[in-house]
């Protein structure tokens, strides 16, 4: 191991020498239409993807290509712009929109008989410089595999259809678990040491691709309670945030998903509304290390999540400040218990509300600003309350149009009736926990951003008394 990560580092430092000595000659890329999210996912800013795809396996890639993500109000039908044709000169390596370009013409070739295949490495180093309960530095990464078909290019006759699947191989410690002890995930891309499959799915689209049907093995958080401005953030609760994690048994979102079905329906440009029914459990990661246990047991019940979104200024032929909101809820058919009296409560349920809007856009230069919030009933949920919001500024560095600097805030507040349980048992109290975070990512080239970090996490875990930690870090991702 320790060989592999000299070599990983010394490619590394290469590349980056390489870069430095052409920076001052090379173009300023533009993205073009295949270039796909740009991040900040699994998760990140995206820059409105083709998004009949997406991916929920991390909130962050290299150019966070999330192929199986098919974000409502961004879906602009099949690809307008087929690639390009194979007597093209040579990319530069640069500006070509991944590290292995088009290998030869192989990769336009298979594309234009549907298949694509963009995987995507990301690697990060954390540490915590103070507080937590122990100090020190993990390494991470996550290897994501995605292969999408996309049926009316294999048929003529077979229109709308899209085949999905993702691997991911995860691999390295977690600093939330070994150094920390925060809920909310100092890293999104973080979970158990394993090559495992995520998603797995068909979806049709008809009625002129108004509405789509996905069927298979789907994770929630890259369909429901999205938001573009925040998936620029490495913290997980700014995606898969705690109202869902800490609060059902073993949801569906990175790095699981679980048997579903989601139907999405958007009448006109402005308006959709989706709902997906999941099984009530995935299983523990350590558990279901494959990803290919699907979970069925009729005790955990069902998940189901809807939500309706209104979308400004993404039409076709719109002009103006592109905006997203949303108002969405999940209600689980298992029973819960109640923390006080241990009582049977029946189905669970919570509601959210998303707000993302871009508020100044002249010259390259962009701010969007972004604010998440949801309830869940304090009897039986660990979170009662979550808020987060946040600020992007892109395009604002003469030279550097494609870099995005972020600064946000996350607070999840622990139920009294949980906090009373836990002193009744002979614990703290909780309160809340509360996260800042600022980060800075720079595209390097299409292919390649690297995305300094820095995070303070108020009273991790929620329990009074333990120590605030300062956490500092840099992650990179390669587009292959």
């Amino acid at each position: 191991m320790l060989k592999k990560r000299n070599l990983f580092a010394a490619i590394f430092v290469n590349l980056v020498l390489a870069k430095t000595a052409t920076a001052a000659t090379a173009p300023t890329y533009v993205p073009g239409p295949s270039s796909g999210k740009i991040s900040g996912a699994p998760g990140q800013t995206f820059v409105a993807p083709t998004p009949i795809l997406s991916d929920s396996s991390t909130n962050a890639t290299g150019q966070d290509y999330n192929p199986a993500n098919d974000n409502p109000g961004l879906y602009t039908g099949l690809p307008t712009q087929m690639p390009e044709g194979l007597m093209q000169a040579p990319e530069s390596f640069w500006k070509r929109d991944t590290m292995f370009g088009d290998v030869f013409g192989w990769r336009n070739q298979v594309s234009n008989y549907g298949l694509e295949f963009n995987p995507v490495y990301t690697g990060e180093v954390f540490g915590n410089t103070s507080g937590g309960f122990k100090q020190g530095t993990v390494y991470d990464h996550s290897l994501n595999l995605p292969v999408t078909i996309y049926t009316d290019k294999i048929a003529n006759w077979w229109e709308g259809g899209t085949i999905h699947a993702n691997a991911l191989w995860i691999a390295g410690r977690s600093l939330s678990t070994d150094k920390v002890g925060d809920i909310s995930g100092i890293s999104n891309i973080s979970g158990y040491d394993t090559i495992r499959l995520q998603e797995f799915w068909y979806q049709q689209t008809f009625w002129s691709m108004r509405a789509s049907l996905k069927v298979g093995l789907i994770a929630a958080d890259s369909e429901f309670f999205t938001s573009d401005t925040a998936s620029l953030f490495i913290n997980g609760t700014f995606g898969a945030f705690t109202l869902v994690v800490a609060n059902l048994p073993d949801p569906p979102v990175y790095p699981m998903a679980a048997p579903a079905a989601r139907f999405l329906i958007q009448p006109i440009p402005q308006f959709y509304f989706q709902s997906g029914i999941y099984a009530g459990s995935t299983g523990d990661q350590d558990v279901n290390r494959s990803g290919v246990n699907f979970h069925l047991n009729g005790s955990d019940g069902a998940l189901i999540f809807s939500e309706i979104g209104w979308l400004v200024n993404q039409a076709a032929g719109d002009r103006g400040l592109v905006g997203t909101y949303k108002l969405g809820s999940f209600v689980h058919t298992a029973d819960f218990s109640n923390f006080t009296t241990g009582a049977n409560e029946g189905s669970d349920y919570g509601i959210y509300a998303v707000a993302d809007q871009e508020i100044y856009k002249r010259g390259g230069k962009v701010i969007s600003f972004f604010t998440r919030g949801g309830y869940a009933p304090a009897n039986v949920n660990t979170i009662n309350w979550y808020l987060d919001a946040g600020v992007n500024f892109s395009g604002f560095i003469p030279g550097r149009l494609l870099d995005t600097a972020g600064l946000a805030i996350a607070r999840s507040s622990f139920s009294h009736d949980f906090s009373d349980a836990q002193v009744a048992s002979g614990s703290n109290p909780f309160d809340a926990e509360t996260v800042i975070e600022a980060t800075y990512k720079i595209q390097v080239s299409p292919w390649w951003t690297i995305q300094p970090d820095f995070q303070y996490i108020f009273n991790p875990s929620g329990e009074k008394g333990s120590h605030d930690a300062t956490i500092l870090g840099v992650r990179t991702s390669v587009a292959f």
